[in-house]
């Protein structure tokens, strides 16, 4: 999921905190699991809450009183109690285009003094949600129905976020030490970064020091050039994000309003129901993978397909598509069903750039397909329909789908030592695979048909799915203990990855409204008087680079709050430019020089050169290329579905 680069990788990263000479390291690396376990537990509760009061509502038209107050209260819980983990881990999103490039020493350096930035903003986020605590306690604030005092749930933030703060300082003095060891006056280059975070405070608490006025919008643009120079320079997305918020907002108005901004906006957006959303599919797509469903969904592909020309690569690209879809992210989608089908595809001799290229255009295909956590993330920022999102990629992902198969078919047709035959299945085989990956056919149609019918809603559907997940995966025995566990502790962990950077993305959302940057963006652009579907190639363009070197979540989550209100200028429908945002972020996932699904096809077949991959990609790529020409031709390919179905 993340791109983050730290000069000890995962695994080493581990050294330091299970260091049993060391207290510290120690205490912070036990108590951060206990609270990952804590939270691990609240949404297993909040999943079975949900599915309860979905369950009465149905059979009995009963409710359970104040479901929504409840399950908010345990979001913030289940967003911030495994966010020290994941930073102990090494795992919250960083981009390392730039810093991959510095020597071994400026690495390091520039890693310690980014998370120098980073300790900075998660111990102002600690102290702020600890006096927003008092002052929700002195106010008597609680919740509208169950009368809940909302103050320990701040002093809940307060506390995760001082245990992440303990876990970036772990990772500080582990850098800074192994920057000492390549020699003492090294540490010189940290002097570079600390000015920078001095100057950035003394900036934002006097203003007057640079000794002339700046237009709102001016700093808006300076903001966001900040901005990009911490995210390249390998400061955490999330913690740029709320550093530059803090600084513009105290710039713009007072310290007092940057610094309440950061603490309201991680109480605010933390305790809002509609991001339950989130974590609930994250769970239910990490049931579903732990369960083994994705070998059989390969499996039922592979019987179906396997004796047709390139009929391997075909059931590839089906499959990895609709894991990916389940599971919500393309590179994990490219690394799992990589190490089951590229196996397969080797001991039939298949071309390794087709089978290579299959796997990596398979994973692209799953954000299209519900339930796609691309479109959960985008209908969250604009407050759009998610059941409609999640329908309108139907056509597209099916359209795609197929285009990306009959191409492997031509291909194999016209030169059958690309992708031999496979063994040839009799009927019987093809109809028992059927009944093996039936549990993931019953999920797939329960939550869409839920969602569609409206039994439940978007956020419900999610706790629905993992709960289906849970159920169908003991039923066929595919489900234990340890991989339930799994699971939840994952959701955990990628939540905390994904909301770090959502929740301070509202931050700087809010500030950048002051400062009216994006209005004028978009009324600049409306004054062009250019066609607006060259403005809207421009931005379908600027999606696809930025898709190269990053995620596409954090992308989404980064541009969007920005993009969306020229989009709404130019007239264009939101539903249909999310089909499109999406699949062009994902193009750039499959896009040289960087690639971010190329890298991950590169860890699973280490043997096989990059070049190589990118030139199977390459037919994958122009046939998805050409599907986001026929939406813009042809709107209805994205609309016709949803405005059939939800009106």
């Amino acid at each position: 999921m993340s791109e983050q680069v730290s000069l000890v990788q995962t695994n080493e990263s581990h050294t330091l905190v299970s260091d049993q000479q060391s207290f510290l390291p120690g205490f912070i690396f036990k108590i951060s699991s206990w609270c990952s376990a804590f939270g691990g537990i609240v949404l297993t509760a909040m999943v079975l809450l949900i599915s309860i009061e979905v369950i009465l509502r149905f059979t009995l038209k009963q409710s359970i009183p104040g479901v929504i107050e409840l399950v908010e209260i345990m979001l913030i819980i289940v967003l911030f109690s495994g966010m020290a983990s994941v930073g102990l881990a090494k795992e919250h999103i960083r981009v390392d285009i730039l810093i991959n490039r510095f020597s071994k020493s400026a690495k390091l350096a520039t890693i310690a003094s980014a998370d120098m930035v980073t300790m900075v903003v998660i111990g102002i986020i600690t102290w702020q949600s600890l006096l927003q605590a008092i002052f929700l306690n002195e106010s008597g604030y609680q919740t509208g129905l169950l009368k809940i005092p909302l103050w320990p749930f701040a002093i809940s933030i307060s506390v995760f976020t001082g245990i992440f703060f303990l876990a970036i300082l772990i990772t500080v003095i582990e850098n800074v030490k192994a920057l000492f060891s390549l020699g003492r006056i090294n540490w010189l280059m940290l002097i570079p970064g600390i000015a920078v975070i001095l100057i950035f405070i003394m900036t934002a608490y006097n203003p007057a020091i640079l000794g002339f006025e700046i237009e709102p919008e001016t700093f808006g643009i300076i903001s966001l050039l900040v901005l990009g120079v911490l995210i390249f320079l390998g400061v955490y997305i999330g913690a740029a994000m709320a550093a530059v918020a803090i600084w513009g907002m105290s710039f713009m108005i007072s310290p007092e309003a940057g610094l309440s901004l950061i603490a309201m906006t991680s109480q605010s957006v933390s305790s809002n129901y509609i991001w339950s959303v989130g974590p609930l599919f994250m769970l239910m797509g990490l049931l579903v993978a732990n369960a083994g469903f994705s070998r059989d969904v390969y499996n039922t592909a592979y019987k179906w397909m396997g004796y047709s020309p390139g009929g391997l690569a075909s059931a590839t690209v089906g499959a990895c598509g609709a894991f990916a879809a389940v599971v919500g992210d393309s590179l994990t989608g490219v690394v799992t069903m990589g190490t089951i089908s590229l196996p397969e595809m080797k001991k039939y001799k298949y071309d390794i750039k087709l089978a290579t290229g299959a796997i990596c255009a398979g994973g692209t295909i799953g954000i299209l397909i519900p339930p796609s956590l691309g479109f959960i993330i985008y209908g969250m920022i604009i407050e759009e329909s998610i059941g409609k999102l999640f329908i309108a990629g139907i056509i597209p992902g099916i359209l795609l789908t197929v285009l990306m198969m009959l191409s492997v078919y031509v291909r194999c047709r016209i030169n059958p030592a690309l992708g031999p035959r496979g063994p040839k299945t009799k009927i019987s085989e093809k109809l028992l695979s059927i009944k093996d990956s039936l549990g993931i056919i019953i999920l797939f149609f329960l939550v869409i048909g839920g969602i569609y019918s409206g039994v439940f809603t978007p956020n419900e559907a999610g706790a629905i799915g993992a709960f289906g997940a849970l159920i169908i995966g003991l039923i066929m025995r595919r489900l234990n203990v340890a991989k339930i566990k799994d699971a939840v502790m994952g959701s955990i962990g990628l939540a905390a990855m994904i909301f770090f950077i959502f929740i301070y993305a509202t931050a700087i959302t809010q500030f950048l409204a002051i400062t009216q940057l994006p209005v004028l963006l978009a009324d600049y652009v409306a004054a062009l008087n250019t066609p607006r579907y060259l403005t809207l190639i421009i931005i379908l363009l600027t999606y696809l680079v930025l898709g190269c070197v990053m995620n596409a979540l954090p992308v989404v989550i980064l541009t969007l709050p920005i993009i969306f209100p020229t989009i709404q200028t130019l007239g264009f429908d939101p539903i249909w430019f999310g089909v499109l945002l999406v699949m062009m972020v994902e193009i750039g996932q499959i896009t040289p020089p960087i690639g971010m699904s190329v890298f991950a096809m590169s860890s699973v077949a280490p043997d096989v050169p990059m070049y190589t991959i990118f030139k199977g990609v390459l037919p994958f790529w122009i046939i998805m290329v050409v599907v986001v020409a026929l939406i813009i031709i042809f709107p209805q390919i994205a609309l016709f579905l949803p405005n059939l179905m939800m009106g």
